[in-house]
């Protein structure tokens, strides 16, 4: 497939990432929010209706991931890269070779408890992390999706800035009623008919967006699942650019896409 004829904004494409890249010039994308397979070869034995193993979840060429991650994006741009506690040392080791800066890990609350390994030698895993990467330096968006405890115009410390309405730094913990989870529960899933084993919450992923971009810049996933990252852009009003393996959750994001573009023109 030659590169002109692919269409490199607002598609998914039911392909495998790693071929995607090919396609994409160098410093193309403003933005990265992705979930890469872990190697984990998931499944969820805990719940009546069991999610099919994910497509790749036997390992990816991680390295190859993040240099051609790395490749894609633009220069003064971030990049949000979901990771485990035991996969982190690899992937933060993978992105830093790559070229990328490293600022924080983000521990953001799941919206269920997970339920797999060991129920009675273990603690519960009810968090997701994310690697969050600067290609050069990008400072965060100033916006309006939480405001400050503190009234505007006080000042905290002598010599710093009055205090803003809404928070302009957040924390890289995210945990609470103030922070939207980042993943459906089952409950969710099965109400809107929509299932996968890690599927992220739009909400959650529009934030990330809103702090990382700015309205019509380009946001790429290269595991798409069922299309959350795509519905945060449209909602945002960025563009987005995608891949997603299997032919099951591909036609999944399609459907949502479609759904959120028709409510959009109403």
């Amino acid at each position: 497939m030659e590169r002109n004829e692919i269409n490199l904004s607002d598609r998914i494409y039911c392909m495998d990432c790693m071929d995607l890249f090919s396609q994409i010039p160098d410093g193309y994308v403003s933005m990265i929010l992705s979930d890469p397979p872990y190697g984990i070869s998931y499944q969820n034995n805990f719940t009546n209706a069991k999610h099919q193993v994910l497509d790749g979840d036997g390992g990816i060429d991680y390295e190859l991931f993040a240099h051609e991650s790395y490749r894609i994006l633009k220069a003064d741009a971030h990049a949000y890269f979901f990771t485990r506690f035991d996969c982190y040392p690899y992937h933060y080791e993978c992105l830093k070779q790559a070229g990328f800066t490293i600022k924080n890990c983000m521990v953001v609350e799941k919206g269920t408890v997970g339920g797999i390994g060991d129920l009675q030698g273990s603690y519960a895993n009810n968090a997701e992390w994310v690697i969050f990467c600067q290609k050069g330096r990008r400072l965060f968006n100033h916006t309006t999706l939480m405001q400050n405890r503190k009234k505007e115009g006080m000042k905290f410390h002598a010599g710093r800035e009055l205090s803003k309405k809404y928070k302009t730094r957040f924390n890289a913990c995210w945990f609470g009623v103030e922070y939207p989870k980042a993943t459906y529960n089952s409950v969710w899933q099965k109400q809107n008919g929509i299932y996968h084993p890690t599927i992220k919450n739009v909400e959650f992923l529009s934030w990330l967006i809103q702090i990382s971009s700015q309205p019509q810049e380009l946001v790429f996933d290269g595991f798409m699942g069922t299309g959350s990252t795509a519905l945060a852009a449209i909602l945002t009003k960025r563009r987005y650019l995608g891949a997603e393996i299997n032919q099951g959750y591909y036609e999944t994001a399609v459907r949502r896409i479609r759904e959120i573009q028709k409510q959009d023109s109403c």
